[in-house]
C-alpha cells in the first residue's frame, strides 16, 4: 500500500496488517542522458517497492529525492543536497514513520550515489539512541547479480544504460525517448583518471572524469522484454526481503539491549 494514497485510519490499519513494515525508496534528481527523465532512479525505486509490497504486504513511503548526487551537478536538472542536510531530513523521516506506528523501516535504494550515505544512516541510529524502530538496508540491486551477463547485450554501463533503460521501457514507457539515445561512443568511459581507478583510489570527480555527459553505457539495445524479466527478479527478491524482516522478532530487542548498556556505561 502507498502511504500517500491512504487515509489516516487506513494507515493505522495497514501498519498493523503489514507487521509494522514500511519501505522508504531512495532515488535522486539528476540527468539520465537525453532519453530518460530526471527522476528515473526515484521512479524505479518507488514502483519496484510498490510491486514488491503487493506480493508481501508493506506500506511504501513516498520516494526520497534529496540524496547524494553532487557528481551530477555539471549537467542541468540535478538537485544537490549537502550530505549533512540529507541525513538530517532522512532521520526526521524515519522518526516520523516510527511515530506513526512502524517499527521496521526498509531503506530501498536505486541510485548508485546513495551507496555511501545509506549505510551511514543505518549505523548512525546507534548514537541517536532510537530504540523504537530498526533500519534495514538490503543489498543494492546493481550488485546482487551480474546484470550485464544476466540481462544485457552490451558489457559496459552504470547510468542510463541498457539495463536501466530496459526497466524504464517496461515500467514507464511513456517517459522514454529512444530516438534521443546518444551515439554509442558517448557512453564509453573516457578513462581520464585510469591511473587512480587501477589503484582503487576514489576522488570526488571520478564518475565525471569517466562520463562527463553523465551517460555510462549503451542504451540502444534496451528492450521492454529485458525490463520485464529484470523487474520480476527484483520484485521477487524484495518481496523475500520484506518477508524476512516481517518475521524478525530479535533485532529490535537486541537494539534496545545495546542502547541500554551503552547508556549505563
Amino acid at each position: 500500500m502507498e502511504w500517500i494514497r491512504l487515509t489516516s485510519a487506513d494507515l493505522k490499519q495497514q501498519g498493523t496488517a503489514s507487521g509494522g513494515v514500511c519501505i522508504v525508496p531512495f532515488g535522486c534528481l539528476e540527468k539520465h542522458s537525453d532519453h530518460l527523465p530526471l527522476g528515473t532512479d526515484s521512479l524505479l525505486a518507488y514502483k519496484l517497492a510498490c510491486l514488491a509490497a503487493e506480493k508481501e504486504s508493506a506500506v511504501v513511503f513516498p520516494p526520497q529525492h534529496y540524496m547524494m548526487v553532487a557528481s551530477a551537478a555539471a549537467q542541468p536538472g540535478a538537485v544537490v543536497f549537502d550530505a549533512k542536510l540529507s541525513m538530517q531530513i532522512c532521520e526526521t523521516v524515519f522518526d516520523e514513520i516510527a511515530r506513526n506506528g512502524f517499527s521496521k523501516i526498509i531503506l530501498y535504494n536505486f541510485h548508485g550515489g546513495n551507496r555511501n550515505i545509506l549505510p551511514l544512516l543505518v549505523q548512525n541510529q546507534l548514537p541517536r539512541r532510537k530504540d523504537n524502530y530498526v533500519l534495514y538496508l538490503p543489498k543494492f540491486d546493481w550488485v546482487v547479480e551480474d546484470i550485464f551477463k544476466e540481462y544485457c547485450v552490451t558489457n559496459e554501463g552504470g547510468h542510463a544504460d541498457e539495463w536501466e533503460t530496459s526497466l524504464m521501457l517496461f515500467l514507464f514507457p511513456d517517459l522514454v525517448f529512444m530516438d534521443r539515445v546518444p551515439e554509442e561512443h558517448v557512453g564509453n568511459s573516457k578513462n581520464r583518471l585510469a591511473f587512480l581507478t587501477q589503484a582503487e583510489i576514489k576522488v570526488p570527480v571520478g564518475f565525471y572524469a569517466d562520463y562527463p555527459t553523465h551517460y555510462a553505457g549503451n542504451a540502444r539495445a534496451a528492450s521492454a522484454a529485458t525490463g520485464k524479466r529484470a523487474t520480476e527478479a527484483i520484485v521477487n527478491r524484495l518481496a523475500r526481503v520484506i518477508r524476512v524482516i516481517k518475521n524478525d522478532e530479535k533485532t529490535i530487542d537486541i537494539l534496545a539491549d545495546f542502547l541500554q548498556k551503552a547508556h549505563d556505561i
